[in-house]
């Protein structure tokens, strides 16, 4: 796993340092009673409508709850970090981020990790995307999304107006310093996952982790990086064992997060697939089912 090199030495003594659980509270899932300290959730599709700016307050009050009883919270989204921030800007120092579907995981003051795409694949999977797909090509670094599309249209109006990301168009994004990429969205204004179909059977597929984020987004990120591989390393970096975390998501990029937690739920709008592999269904994001969900935990 290739750790950001600006993390200095010392920090990376959590590997082994497993001191200090704090009281946690319990549920009973499936017949055991497990001590639950870390909770994670998607964002998008599960605790709000895709790309909204507003979510129940209610989830403040309830995340600075299970704070007091030991059990830390980490929002967890393909969004940009900026627009997470936003959105739960009023607990934004009790939690954890991870941001750009794993590539960023950080708190509101320092980054702790992230996974940048090599450079020598940011110009030639741009041609390729280019020449292959209808889809719009945004690019993300940690602190700005980059677009090529003009700034009178989607993609670049999505993001600005409705995720709230820091935007910026170029006229190429052959233009784009190729430090730091952290991840390429392909956009599509009705079904992304068919229009890049072709780039799931590509050779990039052997080379980068490509995910389906939502109908208007396919992703594509470090081979090594992804919302499974972050949350792992924020439950080694808080010593907590893997049985004693829970995972809320609702699509193709959450999965390999439902392998790292010690019990999967989604909700009742995901997908059938992401459905068939969680542990439990709750109930939709129009429900507030995330919500009741994690109010059974205090």
């Amino acid at each position: 796993m290739n750790y950001n090199d600006n993390v200095p030495p010392e920090r990376m003594s959590f590997l082994t340092n497993r001191q200090g659980k704090p009281e946690s509270g319990y549920k009973k899932i499936k017949g055991w009673s497990i001590m639950i300290r870390l909770i994670a959730s998607d964002i998008d599709g599960t605790l709000v409508r895709e790309s909204s700016h507003h979510i129940n307050p209610e989830y403040y009050d309830v995340i600075r709850a299970l704070k007091k009883k030991g059990i830390r919270f980490c929002a967890c989204s393909g969004r940009q970090y900026k627009s997470i921030l936003e959105l739960f800007a009023p607990v934004a120092n009790d939690i954890y981020f991870i941001a750009e579907n794993g590539g960023l995981l950080r708190t509101k003051n320092e980054i702790l990790f992230q996974w940048t795409i090599a450079e020598k694949y940011i110009h030639p999977l741009i041609a390729d995307l280019r020449r292959e797909t209808n889809s719009d090509i945004t690019i993300s670094k940690a602190e700005c999304t980059y677009t090529e599309c003009g700034t009178h249209r989607d993609p670049f109006v999505f993001l600005r107006d409705s995720y709230k990301y820091a935007v910026e168009d170029l006229y190429s994004l052959d233009y784009m310093d190729k430090a730091g990429v952290l991840k390429f969205s392909m956009y599509h204004p009705t079904d992304a996952e068919s229009d890049c179909d072709w780039l799931f059977r590509s050779h990039w597929a052997n080379k980068m982790r490509i995910v389906c984020s939502g109908a208007n987004w396919v992703d594509i990120c470090a081979m090594n990086a992804g919302k499974g591989e972050a949350y792992a390393l924020l439950q080694e970096y808080l010593g907590i064992d893997k049985e004693e975390t829970v995972y809320f998501g609702d699509n193709m990029n959450d999965l390999t997060a439902f392998g790292e937690t010690g019990t999967s739920y989604t909700v009742a709008n995901a997908r059938s697939e992401v459905q068939n592999e969680a542990d439990i269904v709750t109930a939709s994001y129009k429900e507030d089912g995330v919500l009741k969900v994690l109010k059974s935990f205090l």
